[in-house]
Parts: C-alpha cells; sequence; structure tokens
C-alpha cells in the first residue's frame, strides 16, 4: 500500500465516523424529508435542463437520500452511492411506500467496475467538499458516465463567510472533514473537471439562507431578492456546478 492508498483510506474512515458515530438527532441536516429548503436544490438541478427524461442517474455521496427520494419522487430514474453502507440502509429504509431506490457502496475515486458507463447524469448534493482528491474523483465519475455524461452539483460556496460560522459554532460538525470547502473556489473546480475530461463547464453561486430561514414563509421570496444583487453574488451560500463529459 504507498501512502496516497493509506491518506486516502485513512480519509475515508474519518468521513464515516462524522456521520456514522452520530444519533439521529445529530444528523438531522442528512434525514429525508419535505421542506422548502430540500425542495429548493432539487429544483435547481431540475430546472437546469440537463436531466433528460428517460435518463439512468446516479446520486453520488447520497448520504440517507435527502435529495435522492426527493428526485425519485420528481419521476428521475435514480440510484444511490455512497461510501457508507451504515447510510445506504438508511436511505432505503426512509424510502416512503412505492419508491424505491437502488444503492451501491463504494469510493467514487475507485468506482465498482460494473457500474462503469451504465449512467447517463450523475448528481451529488453537499458531497464535493467532503472528498480528498476531487479531481481524481471526478476521473472515477467520468468512467460511471455513458459517452456524453452529464454531471450536475449543488455545494457550498468557499467565499460565504457564514459556512466557516456554522462550522465552528456547531457541535457536531469538525473542521477535518468539513475543510474540502477550500477546494470549492471556480478556479480549482474548473482545473480538476477539465484535467478530468469534462468540457461545458458552468459553475454560478446562488441562496443564502441556511435551513431553518429557508423554511420559514418568507424564504423563497428573501432569496429571489438576493439572488437579484449582482454584487452579492460572489458571497452567496451555495454553488451550482455542471459539466458534461468530453
Amino acid at each position: 500500500m504507498n501512502n496516497d492508498d493509506s491518506y486516502q483510506q485513512t480519509h475515508n474512515l474519518v468521513q464515516r465516523d462524522y456521520y456514522e458515530s452520530r444519533t439521529q438527532q445529530q444528523n438531522w441536516r442528512m434525514l429525508p424529508g419535505s421542506s422548502n429548503y430540500i425542495a429548493a436544490h432539487v429544483r435547481r438541478v431540475l430546472d437546469s435542463d440537463l436531466l433528460q427524461q428517460g435518463d439512468k442517474v446516479l446520486d453520488v455521496g447520497c448520504g440517507m437520500g435527502k435529495f435522492t427520494i426527493p428526485l425519485r419522487r420528481e419521476g428521475v430514474d435514480i440510484e444511490g452511492f455512497d461510501l457508507s453502507p451504515f447510510l445506504l440502509e438508511k436511505l432505503v429504509s426512509a424510502c416512503p411506500e412505492g419508491i424505491d431506490v437502488a444503492t451501491h457502496c463504494g469510493d467514487v475515486l475507485i468506482p465498482p467496475a460494473s457500474l462503469h458507463g451504465q449512467f447517463d447524469a450523475i448528481t451529488g448534493f453537499f458531497m464535493l467538499h467532503h472528498l480528498i482528491d476531487i479531481k481524481n474523483a471526478f476521473v472515477g465519475m467520468k468512467q460511471l458516465l455513458k459517452p456524453d455524461g452529464r454531471i450536475l452539483f449543488v455545494d457550498v460556496n468557499p467565499f460565504c463567510p457564514f459556512y466557516y460560522l456554522q462550522i465552528f459554532l456547531s457541535p457536531t460538525m469538525r473542521w477535518k472533514a468539513e475543510k474540502g470547502i477550500l477546494n470549492l473556489t471556480d478556479a480549482k473546480l474548473t482545473a480538476a473537471l477539465t484535467a478530468a475530461g469534462f468540457q461545458d463547464i458552468a459553475i454560478y453561486n446562488y441562496g443564502i439562507l441556511p435551513p431553518p430561514l429557508k423554511n420559514l414563509r418568507p424564504g423563497n421570496w428573501f432569496e429571489k431578492q438576493f439572488d437579484r444583487i449582482g454584487f452579492l453574488k460572489p458571497v452567496a451560500a451555495f454553488k451550482f456546478i455542471s459539466a458534461k463529459a468530453a
């Protein structure tokens, strides 16, 4: 085993422990459900027109299915992929009657050969900043895609100061598991995607409210006003990333 493999395994153990050792209440940010916050991010993906009817989609870093299950409810033919079998079990148990989501356990840096070339699109929600090697993760994702396959990600903006406050003030969050946010600048993402063989890269920032505020009645209205103020976009809370396999 070389040093890179050992470092990757250590990182994976840190990430798994981060979620698997917490109680259900401490994992509240990952729980599936119905809310304005979840719906807004799901609509961001659906309204991008990058998912087409009949697409077979893989949700990478799906966790407990917080965004996977809502996408399935919207008729997307979606499957879940995660590093943690514990979280995948939670996803399956959270599926409501009539909703089935196939799941796959593995490391996206070394995706199972059986999944290579199987998907028209890959989605991911707030998982990129948990990766240790974002370029090789994109290489792994490209292996999972069919020719001209697409990726669509929602994640955090590293230039939003509120996220750092959240990390350091929340007793259930640790910088060791969240520090990958520093890899999510537009420049680093573009370089990693290009090196991994993606093109038609599009990245933009949006939104500002955390779940408790977004889920209040004026939440949607407030964010629409925020998104209209151009000079605030650099410090928006969220980032939408899309690209096509070259």
